[in-house]
């Protein structure tokens, strides 16, 4: 982070602490309950926030070396993110030319071809058809029109991110903005090792998934047994980047740092750093290593989730003790987030299902959360007025 940036932001966080408060939203807001269940709406979000919008599908380390590929589904289409031999990430449909089965069930490996299991199509790494079986029930096409469809997407920040609205250009120095673009560079994220990776399929709606992070009011009181006495309860700086932010939760080590003299200053280690990228991706700094999570709607379920999480920390673990640490902080990851947060979002789910409340109410000390469903709305309503 460049040093103006963080003096800015330690300068911010003092205020708060002495002031003892946290960044504010000018009001409370009334949230109807509907967002959450309204089947319209769902169809909207998934054809406009997720198709032409990008969402980041896989991380570099999971694709590192050539032919490395990972399975995902974005926005409903299944995709293959593949490193080429040529060393070019793609996004690639999985889906065969011929009769529209799968070229690949696996989740991941190395693989310098895509075979379909239907009629033995076969696709290299870069889409290309490179056979089919009887060329004389087929003489009538050419494989140079038949390879599989690409997908926009770019690796960026030790991410793939992926546009599936093919008419949309992805540009995404230009969607992130240069404050966030060269804020996200200066972790070098794709130099860093992949520890731990989960994919989880949640029954709530997406944008409960997505609300658990906008926040840290409940940190003292749904984490009090986790993750919770590590960080100053309800205090957070916030700053809003375009349609992203960046959100730094301040741990119980940070009076300890303005104690100190100025130029000795410093915000990291001593505060988490959450960037949330437009419409469902976090990138989260957290003392010494990376967290990566995505959310996106489930292709056919209105009321469930697809939340991927992964860790990622700059070597390679070469002792034993390194390697408990690492276990310890993806076990407080998964008791903290998978197990207090989505467990009490399945509960809201529920609750908002039953239609015994019709509004839930933001605080103003929910900055995060409120923008976020503000900006959805204003997008939605954008795309709706046939805006691009």
């Amino acid at each position: 982070m460049e040093s103006t940036t963080e003096r800015r932001i330690i300068a911010d966080i003092r205020q708060l602490i002495e002031g003892r408060t946290t960044a504010m939203a000018d009001e409370v807001r009334r949230q109807p309950t509907s967002v959450y269940v309204d089947p319209e709406r769902h169809v909207a979000e998934r054809q406009v926030l997720f198709r032409r919008y990008p969402s980041a599908v896989a991380l570099t380390a999971q694709v590192a070396n050539p032919n490395d590929f990972v399975t995902t589904t974005v926005a409903g289409i299944p995709v293959i993110v593949v490193r080429g031999d040529d060393g070019v990430v793609r996004c690639l449909v999985n889906i065969c030319r011929h009769r529209a089965n799968r070229v690949c069930d696996e989740k991941s490996g190395n693989r310098r071809m895509f075979a379909c299991q239907f009629h033995a199509w076969t696709y290299t790494t870069k889409g290309h058809c490179r056979s089919f079986v009887d060329r004389e029930g087929f003489a009538d096409i050419g494989r140079e029109d038949f390879g599989l469809r690409e997908l926009p997407c770019e690796e960026r920040h030790g991410l793939v991110w992926c546009l599936p609205d093919a008419d949309v250009p992805l540009d995404m120095a230009g969607y992130l903005g240069p404050v966030l673009d060269a804020e996200l560079s200066d972790y070098d994220v794709g130099s860093q090792t992949l520890y731990a990776s989960t994919r989880l399929e949640k029954p709530f709606n997406w944008k409960l998934g997505v609300d658990t992070f906008h926040e840290v009011f409940h940190l003292a009181f749904l984490h009090k047994k986790t993750v919770g006495p590590l960080f100053l309860g309800n205090l957070a700086a916030y700053e809003k980047i375009g349609l992203h932010h960046r959100f730094v939760p301040v741990r119980s080590t940070f009076p300890d740092v303005l104690a100190r003299p100025e130029a000795e200053q410093e915000l990291l280690p001593h505060a988490g750093v959450v960037y949330y990228v437009f419409p469902a991706t976090f990138i989260n700094w957290q003392m010494d290593h990376m967290e990566i999570w995505t959310v996106a709607p489930d292709a056919r379920r209105d009321d469930a989730c697809v939340i991927t999480a992964s860790m990622l920390v700059a070597d390679p673990p070469s002792t034993e003790r390194e390697t408990r640490h690492w276990d310890r902080n993806w076990t407080m990851l998964r008791d903290s987030v998978m197990t207090e947060d989505f467990d009490t979002m399945e509960i809201i789910q529920s609750n908002i299902e039953s239609g015994a409340v019709d509004e839930l109410a933001f605080g103003r000390n929910e900055i995060g959360l409120q923008n976020f469903h503000r900006d959805l709305e204003a997008e939605l309503a954008r795309h709706a007025a046939g805006q691009s």
